[in-house]
């Protein structure tokens, strides 16, 4: 078999030369083509082959440079047909490419504000829900005690119908917090207490029998629940949030069964958790449905429901950092399963209650347009021995301050004429010691933004309790002391 001395043979050099002529190769592509090396041994086919290879690709390479000059000539040839304006047809067509993104974009925000604002619009919905739901317990139980006077006299049956209407408000003030809740994560600071899941579920059902029971017994149809508490340790959570979940629990129910049924809820230990299981015997769910009713607005009912109810439930047990499991059948009622991690031994601090010191009389000044609130701040005020005076505007507030001497100086912040920031910046310039209180019902958000105008000293939440009351009035009266022992220690 021959072989080559280091360079292509007489035969296959004639054969490739008139081969690279037909293909309109350049002598130095020829040139290229003959000085390949290869090794002395190699049989005389193998280079060949070599040789073909080498061919090949430039002779694809040779049809892509075609395909390029092609394109290069079409281009050419489209340009110089320019139109009424001398714009070339690509330029003209490229504009109009971008015109067409543009419109889109602004097609697309359009696309996502209108979904904002249906989102907006359901959330809306659920709230008043929310509230409506917290309402009906306050309604129904102050009803009850103003329609049968003969029963004021049952100490104990009227304790127990205002403790349920003062925790039914208690709740009703947390909704609007809890739009932030649907799987918001727990708060770094946010202590969960000992809570008994026997007492929650004791309470929910109580809060809810307007709905369950009178409202159902009203339209014809009967309603029980059933509970079966076996002894089991406390969990760790927020009492609030959990009765909450429980009472969107038992109006999912009421909801699952139009001609009636029985609620039975059971409790029982597993491991390091309680199992708290929530069943009904209504109407059931699909498979689709089970699969998708934890999600936020999806709901079965049209516009009676707004789909919010048990995606709260998922978002709430999800920050107890619990589980949520759903067993339904078609025409065979919804089981919900629950499970909660067992209290664990709470840390020192955070078994300490925050307490009010008591504080001496104050005179102070309690400046706030909404009629009832006011006369409720001042209430709670003089019931603590102090003197109040108020103003329903701000600048009745400042003629107020003007013309006396206080204290403390508590202000709403929405007011018409003049803000609550910028009347404590004016009392702040005439009495820079004098502390102020700002009692608004933005108060959550801007303290979790951080937000404290100036010339507050301490920014307290609507509505406020007397309790919460107390601690604030203690806190800024504690630290406006502190600071007057450092002004004359200096």
């Amino acid at each position: 078999m021959d072989a080559y001395n280091g360079t292509v043979g007489d035969v296959a050099r004639a054969r490739f030369i008139k081969r690279a002529q037909e293909l309109g190769l350049t002598p130095e592509e020829v040139s290229d083509l003959l000085s390949l090396r290869v090794d002395p041994d190699t049989p005389c086919n193998d280079v060949e082959r070599q040789i073909e290879m080498k061919i090949a690709d430039l002779e694809e390479k040779i049809r892509a440079s075609q395909r390029m000059k092609q394109i290069l000539a079409e281009l050419m040839t489209s340009c110089a047909g320019r139109g009424p304006a001398g714009e070339c047809p690509i330029r003209e067509s490229n504009r109009r490419q971008e015109e067409m993104i543009v419109a889109l974009e602004a097609t697309h925000q359009q696309i996502v504000q209108q979904e904002r604002l249906h989102a907006l619009g359901e959330m809306a919905s659920g709230i008043a829900h929310d509230f409506n739901n917290a309402l009906s317990s306050i309604m129904g139980y102050s009803e009850l005690l103003l329609m049968t006077p003969e029963g004021l006299d049952d100490r104990e049956r009227v304790t127990g119908d205002l403790q349920t209407i003062n925790t039914a408000a208690k709740d009703a003030a947390k909704v609007v917090s809890r739009l932030r809740e649907f799987y918001r994560r727990r708060d770094e600071g946010e202590i969960f207490l000992p809570v008994s899941l026997k007492q929650l579920v004791e309470q929910a059902v109580s809060l809810t029998q307007p709905r369950w029971k009178d409202q159902a017994q009203a339209r014809g149809i009967t309603i029980n629940i059933e509970t079966d508490f076996q002894k089991v340790p406390l969990v760790s959570g927020n009492e609030a949030d959990l009765r909450e979940a429980l009472t969107n629990l038992i109006f999912n129910a009421v909801d699952a069964m139009p001609d009636g049924g029985t609620i039975t809820v059971r409790t029982h230990a597993e491991g390091e958790c309680v199992v708290l299981e929530f069943s009904d015997t209504g109407t059931g769910m699909t498979e689709e449905v089970r699969r998708r009713c934890l999600e936020p607005f999806f709901t079965t009912k049209g516009e009676r429901g707004t789909g919010l109810g048990l995606a709260m439930v998922y978002g709430i047990i999800q920050r107890h950092e619990g589980t949520i499991a759903i067993q339904s059948e078609l025409g065979r009622g919804t089981t919900f399963i629950i499970r909660l991690p067992v209290q664990m031994e709470p840390k020192a601090e955070g078994r300490k209650q925050e307490t009010a010191t008591p504080v001496r009389a104050l005179r102070v000044l309690v400046v706030e347009d909404e009629p009832l609130t006011l006369k409720v701040l001042s209430e709670y005020l003089v019931g603590d021995g102090h003197t109040v005076e108020t103003a329903t505007t701000g600048r009745e507030g400042v003629e107020r301050f003007q013309a006396g001497r206080f204290d403390l100086v508590m202000t709403d912040m929405a007011m018409p004429g003049m803000s609550g920031d910028h009347l404590a910046h004016l009392i702040k310039q005439a009495a820079p010691h004098t502390p102020v209180m700002l009692v608004t019902g933005f108060g959550e958000s801007m303290n979790a933004a951080g937000e404290r105008p100036e010339g507050v000293d301490l920014i307290v939440n609507k509505p406020v309790t007397l309790t919460a009351l107390r601690q604030a009035v203690a806190k800024v009266m504690a630290e406006r002391r502190s600071l007057q022992e450092e002004t004359d220690g200096s």
